[in-house]
């Protein structure tokens, strides 16, 4: 049987995508619904500075830092993108047009992207080494609103989009996207309610992507010329 075993610059093949592809999609609908979600009402209010529910938090990053190995450091350094789920999929991914794929997942995720910027700014939540200098951050480290986790948002975007399209794969992607937002406390980057309430968010994206004519109508496009 064969075993897939793509690399990164392999699967930059994969999924080139032309010009065209690229217009295409900047001229179609867009595949998150223009208020589809509610995100203020579905996620909790993050604690106050200095109350006992914030030092919880802050705890458990430390306590985190202090048992975090080597391994699970090379993991949460790891880019967060669209290659990094292709390798879960594996030979599947040459089933179906590659390029596609690609500019229809990237395109939902620049979507999904904006919109919880947007929330991330009225929170303004610091970042936990911004609060505590013992905090030793790893990977992505940028001094931007902490709450909710954008990168805890986008892998289950990733990952849901994906099981759309390899239903087969389904708790592999979750698994993958489920570990990488816990890896964000791992980092320092993040505390344990940026994950839950980006997962949260995340899910409710991805539910509203799917239910989209939009999204449906690409991926029945990408299945069907992948089987050409």
């Amino acid at each position: 049987m064969n075993k897939f075993t793509g690399t990164l610059p392999a699967l930059a093949i994969v999924f080139a995508v032309t010009a065209s592809q690229a217009q295409a999609l900047e001229t179609a609908a867009p595949l998150l619904p223009p208020a589809s979600v509610d995100a203020h009402n579905l996620i909790i209010e993050p604690p106050a500075l200095g109350t006992p529910k914030f030092h919880e938090e802050l705890s458990t990053v430390l306590w985190v830092q202090e048992t975090r190995t080597p391994e699970q450091a090379k993991f949460v350094e790891t880019t967060l993108n669209l290659e990094r789920f292709a390798l879960v999929i594996g030979n599947a991914i040459f089933e179906v047009d590659g390029p596609a794929l690609k500019t229809i997942i990237d395109t939902a995720i620049d979507e999904v992207r904006t919109d919880y910027d947007a929330v991330k700014a009225v929170y303004d939540y610091p970042r936990p080494f911004e609060i505590n200098s013992v905090v030793d951050p790893l990977g992505d480290a940028r001094p931007v609103a902490s709450y909710p986790s954008g990168h805890a948002i986008r892998a289950v975007v990733y990952a849901r989009l994906l099981a759309e399209v390899f239903p087969e794969k389904s708790d592999e992607l979750l698994d993958l996207a489920t570990r990488i937002g816990h890896g964000r406390v791992i980092a320092g980057v993040h505390y344990p309610m940026d994950v839950s309430e980006g997962q949260k968010l995340g899910n409710a994206y991805a539910d509203a992507i799917i239910a989209g004519d939009a999204f449906q109508n690409s991926i029945d496009g990408i299945r069907a010329t992948g089987s050409s």
